[in-house]
């Protein structure tokens, strides 16, 4: 497991095309991952776009101020955004992959013009609640190990949400999608390269049965 000293120096090491997938046992422990990573971007010359499911934008907002991160000042500035994930990911019930990744598009042009990279991450928990996993999962595959927009991202996955909803057998797959995985646990922070991890082992990590 990874101490906090190695998870910030983790996050602040990543780069441009980077796409990472987050797998969090609680609320805390994402807040804890997700507000480290868009502070560092914010403090590194860097956009941030946070789109959320599991919470509210102004819950979000309230976490990321609990954190240090001036919401006011950085929102009224453009750096920092913070949208709902009704119309971002799901609009009219519906789920269009190659429309979200143009908004993605869309997003690091107004950073770029800001002479601003970009930060984005995303909590998919959506997906599965609407029932919109296969979709999610021809979103992600389009999104590639290593990204094909100039951003890093961080795809922020519930495991508790993962399980209730009888997806665990997802979980491989989309691990496989990625370019590198976080796994928050009661015992701490691990994270691992995709192509080395095997299933027992994740099964071990989480204590759940894929």
């Amino acid at each position: 497991m990874l101490g906090s000293d190695e998870v910030t120096e983790f996050i602040h090491n990543m780069e441009p095309t980077n796409h990472v997938i987050l797998f969090y046992d609680s609320r805390e422990s994402k807040r804890r991952i997700l507000n480290a990573y868009i502070a560092d971007g914010l403090e590194n010359e860097k956009g941030a776009l946070y789109v959320c499911s599991e919470e509210t934008p102004d819950q979000i907002r309230e976490s990321l101020e609990a954190s240090g991160v001036d919401v006011t000042e950085n929102e009224g500035s453009g750096r920092l955004l913070i949208k709902y994930y009704d119309p971002f990911y799901i609009e009219n019930g519906q789920v269009n992959p190659l429309k979200i990744i143009n908004k993605w598009h869309g997003i690091l042009a107004e950073m770029n013009r800001k002479g601003l990279g970009l930060r984005g991450t995303g909590e998919v928990s959506c997906f599965f609640r609407h029932g919109k996993v296969r979709e999610l999962m021809r979103y992600e595959y389009a999104l590639h190990r290593v990204l094909p927009i100039q951003m890093e991202a961080i795809c922020a996955y519930s495991v508790p949400t993962v399980v209730n909803t009888g997806n665990t057998d997802m979980i491989m797959p989309l691990i496989r999608a990625h370019g590198g995985a976080i796994f928050t646990t009661e015992k701490g922070t691990m994270v691992v390269e995709p192509e080395v991890i095997e299933d027992y082992e994740v099964e071990k990590l989480l204590d759940i049965k894929i």
